[in-house]
């Protein structure tokens, strides 16, 4: 061997990016054969290229896991700055999908739970992919996945974050709708990603599709999720989990990558639930009950939306009646356009106790009732609801003829059809026969008006008070308080994190038995009360933190960054932790005798939870 050669020597190409090119580097003295990444020429001058590079060796040299390529070291060979890296031979996941997808998915299912596997690994230690996606993942001999490239990562903590961890990020193919805010990015954002890699191993094509990446970032934002063939050969439990890995609100995805591996060991065992709560608990089968202003998901318990803060109806009984008195002037026939929204927001808002059924088989004219008898808060909510599909509302106290425009539209329609009547009925006095005419029309006019006055005075959507579960006194104060704190959150991201815990601790109380839930209660309303005091206390710190350069942070606004961190890292915990709680109390309801036992563990790990954020408050 000739001592005087390198060490280290540069080898053939194996694949080139848009940053890097990856080729075979030779190591004299052991034998061995790494990968080496080296930035294109034309980078090598760019600091911030420069300064991702460097940081991916620094964040990724000390994961070491079987589903993640490792990384040795940076150093210098030949004159050009080197990532040392495991040699992976195989093909990228990309490939392997091109020349085989559809994937069967016995080996679908492997492939995805070794992927994240090394999510959770990464996660473990505050590591965030942010550009997980086919081409990023290599299948070493024995189809081992094994993900690569962290050149886009970052630390989930925001103490220490450079600049590129700030900006948006990712290949848009596979990136989560909350990407565009690079604060609410976390962990939850790599498991849509891999979401949109299972689509694309089971149909040979990412779920979406777009002329140019903002197009294609609209449809990950807005377009319905897209589902399996109803013929493609995958089991519920697989069609399931792909749907929840791709919601658009991160607080409906499962919560960890562990828990994504639970689900994926379920799917092989023929288990079918992909999500362990069921988030969303209103509507039929035709749809869920949903913000009319956002569209998002709501909490029935609640009075306002946890995703924009709008005020929700919820209908009470009391001595108002509710109008439609526009657009259009009083008699004009009803816009058909804002007649079929307003048909489809109630039809998909069952919860509401709203029957339109008389709207729906008749086209009614200006002012029209839509609910009587109910109270000046149900009143002043619906009307602000309508609002937002450009129909203008009066609120009136009584009942039939509170609103001077219905006198006034009856009166004109009921004279209208009466004199019509009238002069058919008077048509025999034409050939003499006054003495007929006169006493029928004496007879029928008034008959008329009146059916005509009735018709045009009645409500053509109904109301009534919808059947709802009495809370526990202790839920009430929280729903409560809840009603009061939201709408002063003002970051979306805090209010869905926030609406993450409070509909899955609903869902909880739901689905525990009466006879279980005075145990129940006292946990899960504790859990409320910190999901609401770190939502509110993490829009505090942004919102101070917005007029500080986090960049270059000074003590004070250092301090302030490990503050969130932590909230948000314990809140993510919590969510995580009443997913676990519904599985396993699921799982303990099943097994009776041994029931009692695994439902109070869990308590007992929901407090430990619980209480982690509340030493936080304390510090």
């Amino acid at each position: 061997m000739d001592e005087s050669a390198p060490r280290y020597r540069l080898g053939e190409e194996l694949g080139s990016g848009a940053v890097a090119t990856v080729l075979r580097v030779h190591d004299r003295e052991t034998g061995m054969v790494y990968a080496g990444k080296i930035l294109h020429t034309r980078l090598e001058r760019d600091s911030d290229a420069a300064e991702r590079f460097a940081r991916e060796a620094e964040l990724v040299r000390h994961l070491k896991h079987v589903n993640i390529v490792e990384i040795h070291e940076h150093r210098e060979i030949e004159g050009r700055g080197v990532l040392m890296m495991e040699l992976v031979e195989g093909p990228t996941l990309a490939e392997l999908i091109a020349r085989e997808a559809p994937v069967p998915e016995p080996r679908l299912v492997a492939l995805a739970r070794g992927i994240a596997e090394g999510l959770t690994a990464a996660h473990a230690v505050g590591i965030i992919h942010r550009d997980l996606k086919p081409a990023n993942i290599l299948v070493a001999r024995g189809e081992t996945p094994k993900i690569a490239d962290f050149g886009m990562a970052r630390a989930t903590s925001f103490a220490g974050v450079d600049r590129g961890a700030m900006a948006v990020a990712g290949t848009p193919d596979y990136m989560a709708p909350e990407t565009l805010d690079p604060l609410a990015v976390d962990p939850r954002t790599d498991l849509y990603a891999l979401g949109c890699i299972l689509h694309e191993m089971a149909t040979g094509a990412p779920p979406f599709t777009g002329a140019t990446p903002l197009g294609l970032l609209e449809q990950h934002s807005k377009a319905p999720i897209p589902t399996l063939d109803d013929g493609a050969p995958y089991s519920a439990g697989l069609r399931e989990l792909i749907v929840a890995l791709l919601a658009k609100q991160p607080g409906d995805r499962p919560q960890a990558a562990r828990a994504v591996v639970e689900l994926l060991d379920g799917v092989g065992q023929a288990k079918t639930s992909a999500l362990a709560i069921p988030l969303s608990r209103d509507g039929d089968g035709d749809g869920q009950r949903v913000c009319v202003r956002c569209e998002a998901p709501l909490v029935s318990e609640l009075a306002v939306c946890l995703k924009c803060g709008f005020p929700q109806v919820h209908i009470k009984p009391g001595a108002m009646s509710l109008y439609v008195v526009g657009p259009g002037n009083i008699a004009d026939k009803f816009d058909s356009v804002r007649r079929e929204r307003l048909l489809q927001w109630i039809h998909r808002n069952p919860g509401l106790g709203l029957d339109a059924s008389s709207l729906a088989s008749a086209i009614p004219r200006l002012p029209f009732r839509i609910a009587n008898e109910i109270s000046q808060s149900s009143a002043v909510t619906l009307a602000q609801s309508l609002a937002q599909l450009d129909i203008h509302c009066e609120v009136a106290r009584g009942g039939r003829l509170a609103h001077q425009g219905v006198r006034t539209k009856a009166l004109a329609i009921a004279g209208r059809r009466t004199a019509v009547v009238s002069g058919i009925v008077m048509s025999p006095a034409m050939f003499g026969l006054v003495y007929i005419a006169i006493p029928m029309a004496l007879v029928v006019a008034p008959v008329v008006f009146a059916l005509a006055f009735f018709a045009a005075t009645r409500p053509f959507v109904n109301a009534q008070s919808p059947d709802t579960r009495a809370l526990p006194p202790a839920m009430q104060t929280r729903v409560a308080k809840l009603d009061a704190v939201v709408p002063k959150i003002e970051a979306d991201r805090h209010r869905e994190s926030l609406r993450a815990v409070v509909a899955r601790v609903f869902s909880l109380l739901e689905s525990t038995p009466p006879r279980e839930q005075a145990g129940v209660v006292e946990e899960l309303g504790r859990a409320l009360d910190v999901g609401m005091l770190a939502a509110t206390r993490l829009d505090v710190l942004d919102r101070a933190l917005m007029a500080h350069d986090t960049l270059d942070p000074s003590a004070e606004v250092r301090a302030m960054l490990h503050e969130r961190d932590m909230w948000s890292a314990r809140l993510l915990e919590l969510t995580a932790t009443l997913d676990a709680f519904h599985s396993r109390q699921r799982a303990a309801e099943a097994k009776l005798e041994r029931g009692r036992a695994e439902v109070d563990e869990l308590l007992a790990e929901l407090a430990v939870r619980v209480e982690s954020l509340e030493e936080v408050q304390r510090a």
